[in-house]
């Protein structure tokens, strides 16, 4: 009886040729992951690696005094457990998952030991480091030069990309400690957006009306991250599965090896 499959869809995993896909499937495993569900903690010890396949966790850096800032969203483009593919495997911040979804989470010594075994598996996950290092820069410079509604509209495109869906649900305190800007700031700012047609607030959740006007609004830092991710992990937005193509399937339970390429 054939093992059940399930379709990658973590742009990192899928961007894997079949044979190093193939060799990681066993150590796979499917897990859903819900609101405000804690992948990893600042100062403590990383021990498991999360594919995200759907969903935005946010990774926070904090101070005593200042609280907690978003630093950088993470979907289907990324994984958490960053200091497992450096080999420090020690968390700089914390990351919680805020839109609840689902990811394949490999155990981080499984993972070490892969990529000592597998070279090009190694670059590919560190070509990902490249892209959310980049990330990190461009959000400096974004905090100091940029205007909030141009932040704003990046961080919602950003949101939008990897969650395949026009309508996010982010509240305007989710927001505003992603870009670290006080509540009333983002408030004043979402209601110029809405007033132009460009989105639309709901109960907990924001809707783009108009990507286009959003593209516009949003300063060059949206697409120079859009662009690196593109260059590194090959992450370009899809509208279904179907319409995807080379999507990788993978046995549900991890245990198998066999692996198969839909399309």
């Amino acid at each position: 009886m054939t093992a059940p499959t399930l379709a990658v869809q973590n742009s990192i995993l899928s961007g894997l040729p079949a044979p190093t896909l193939a060799r990681l499937a066993p150590h796979l495993r499917h897990v859903r992951l819900e609101r405000r569900e804690i992948l990893q903690e600042a100062n403590r010890p990383v021990e498991r690696v999360y594919f995200i396949q759907r969903g935005i966790a946010v990774l926070l850096a904090r101070t005593r005094r200042d609280g907690e800032v978003g630093v950088a969203i993470v979907g289907r483009a990324g994984l958490v457990g960053v200091p497992v593919v450096l080999g420090t495997m020690r968390a700089c911040c914390r990351c919680i998952m805020e839109v609840p979804g689902e990811a394949l989470l490999v155990n981080a010594t499984a993972l070490r030991r892969a990529m000592d075994e597998n070279p090009a598996l190694r670059q590919h996950l560190m070509d990902y480091v490249g892209a959310l290092l980049f990330q990190h820069a461009q959000a400096v410079l974004c905090n100091a030069r940029h205007r909030i509604e141009e932040r704003l509209a990046g961080c919602l495109l950003l949101a939008r990309d990897r969650l395949d869906d026009d309508t996010i649900p982010l509240t305007h305190d989710l927001v505003s400690m992603m870009l670290g800007v006080r509540r009333a700031g983002i408030t004043t700012a979402l209601e110029r957006l809405e007033r132009v047609g460009g989105v639309r607030k709901t109960r907990g959740a924001l809707e783009i009306v108009d990507r286009a006007l959003l593209e516009r609004t949003a300063c060059e830092c949206y697409r120079l991250i859009t662009t690196e991710y593109q260059r590194l992990v090959n992450f370009t937005s899809f509208r279904t599965d179907a319409e995807a193509p080379g999507i990788h399937s993978l046995p549900r339970n991890g245990t198998g090896r066999q692996i198969t390429e839909d399309g």
